[in-house]
């Protein structure tokens, strides 16, 4: 009975390991690093006079965000890289500049001098009576030597490695951050990142995805690189002094909150009704059978287009997890609609072209 009982618990961790949208680790796979960051961020409006970038006449905003990262402390490998992406999945809002830039680092400090010295000894013996035993006996000898030594100094750059680099993504619709070790191994706790986006003059409000993954050893017998944690999440960002905005803003987020406390409220039953045999169990941890519910669905419904049909099998949710679907989607909209106002400028250059 306890064999049962273990075979079903494997089962179902194996089944539903991204039932609530996280990693996509192997099955059984504890993530070694978790990340965080705000679930609301405000966004500063910046005078356009001290930005030497060229813009198209919207306006500019600055986005501060606190990127967190916490290593398990059962952890025993070595994190060689973080990266952390940021999109504007509506291409509402265009990256002007972003901060860090890259950086680099290096052991040495200064120049590094180099010395170098040639030496050459050339030594030539002869006899002539070895080499002529015919000629009587007679003999001469000699001895040929030359030397000579060479000294070079110079000085050069010394050997840098890569602490951060930074860029844009999706076409200027997005920006990539990339952080390393340096000379102290300093990769847990909190670091800011900053964007200065052009939007709209009619923009409001937004939401940014984040993706964050990070990679390195886990410690174990193989030494090859892997995924040691992966996060994507939802920012909400709204305009400095719109409390509208920031009111519609909350609002979203406490209705993510609810959906996401719901899924993992009412895991077992979602699961029961995913998998609802023990056949059905086997045949989906052997890959001959497909869950009923699909194991990501949350993940679908929060970064996925709304979907009311409610494809791949998410009709057998319950129905509370169902209107709570809906619920989401439309906060989502409502949200994403004080972001999409085409600016005067766009709607003038379009009436143009249909002239």
């Amino acid at each position: 009975m306890n064999g049962s009982i273990s075979f079903r618990c494997a089962l179902s961790t194996l089944c539903f390991g991204s039932l609530l949208g996280g990693s996509t680790l192997a099955a059984g796979q504890r993530e070694a690093v978790v990340f965080d960051v705000p679930a609301v961020v405000i966004a500063q409006p910046v005078n356009p006079q001290v930005v030497s970038a060229p813009t198209m006449g919207g306006r500019l905003l600055r986005l501060k965000i606190p990127v967190s990262t916490f290593i398990s402390p059962e952890f025993a490998g070595a994190v060689s890289e973080y990266c952390i992406e940021l999109d504007s999945t509506g291409q509402t809002m265009r990256v002007v500049d972003f901060w860090p830039k890259n950086e680099t680092y290096s052991q040495y400090e200064g120049t590094v001098k180099v010395e170098a010295s040639r030496h050459k000894d050339e030594q030539f013996n002869f006899s002539l009576a070895a080499a002529y035993p015919t000629v009587g006996q007679a003999s001469a000898r000699g001895e040929y030597r030359n030397q000579f030594e060479v000294q070079e100094s110079y000085q050069r750059r010394p050997p840098m490695q890569t602490l951060t680099s930074s860029g844009t993504i999706r076409q200027g619709f997005g920006v990539m951050y990339k952080f390393r070790p340096g000379p102290v191994d300093v990769l847990e706790g909190a670091r800011e990142i900053a964007v200065l986006v052009e939007v709209s003059p009619d923009w409001r409000a937004d939401l940014l995805k984040v993706h964050m993954t990070a990679a390195g050893i886990s410690g174990g017998a193989s030494e090859r690189p892997q995924l040691l944690g992966r996060s994507q999440l939802w920012i909400t960002t709204y305009q400095e002094g719109d409390a509208e905005a920031a009111a519609q803003a909350l609002a979203y987020v406490r209705q993510e909150r609810s959906l996401r406390g719901l899924a993992a409220s009412r895991q077992r039953e979602i699961q029961q009704r995913s998998l609802p045999t023990i056949w059905h169990k086997v045949g989906a941890a052997l890959e001959m059978v497909d869950s009923r519910i699909p194991a990501d669905y949350l993940a679908s419904v929060l970064f996925g287009p709304a979907s009311p049909q409610f494809d791949r099998g998410t009709q057998r949710l319950p129905v509370d997890m169902r209107v709570a679907i809906l619920d989401y989607w439309e906060a989502r909209s409502q949200l994403m609609h004080l972001s999409q106002a085409s600016a005067p400028s766009v709607k003038n250059a379009v009436a143009a072209l249909d002239r």
